[in-house]
């Protein structure tokens, strides 16, 4: 049920909408790790920061929230914590989520979770939006941020495909 009102956020026109906002934060992530100097660290300077930014994009967390909302993110699925910290940690992800969701329902803004209110209402629950955010969270970051790693590992292993891939 969820899923239906979800998939029209996912077509190609609102992907393309997030182009300029992909193109931005690599580039920005790129100038950070050149500034950094060789050896640069890519997944740290970009593998890591790239995947949060673009999902929190895409699900509609303003801008000023997202280091803190991604502070969250992770604290909660750090194996390092304790269980306490970690439960902590993702009650304060959760509260943050249904806030976030009580402001969309007000006042609508261009995320999914924003389009998914505005076009839907209350059909789709807090509890159910919530969920979705977390699952975007957990399912995209980590997965995203280890196929930028793998991917550049495989165009430094193959430098025949990096030309390929600079024409094309």
């Amino acid at each position: 049920r969820l899923r239906q009102k979800l998939t029209p956020g996912f077509t190609l026109r609102k992907m393309q909408r997030l182009q300029p906002y992909i193109e931005q934060i690599v580039s920005e992530r790129l100038d950070a790790m050149e500034q950094a100097g060789s050896p640069a660290d890519l997944i740290e300077l970009v593998a890591n920061e790239v995947p949060g930014a673009v999902l929190c994009e895409l699900i509609g967390v303003p801008r000023d929230d997202r280091a803190m909302f991604m502070q969250l993110c992770h604290a909660h699925l750090d194996p390092a914590r304790s269980q306490k910290r970690r439960a902590a940690a993702g009650e304060a992800f959760s509260r943050y989520l249904l806030a976030m969701i009580a402001r969309e329902r007000k006042e609508p803004g261009e995320g999914l979770i924003g389009a998914v209110v505005a076009e839907y209402g209350d059909e789709a629950t807090d509890e159910e939006l919530r969920g979705f955010c977390v699952q975007v969270m957990l399912a995209g970051d980590d997965n995203i941020s280890g196929m930028i790693g793998l991917g550049v590992l495989a165009l430094l292993k193959h430098p025949d495909q990096i030309e390929a891939f600079r024409g094309d």
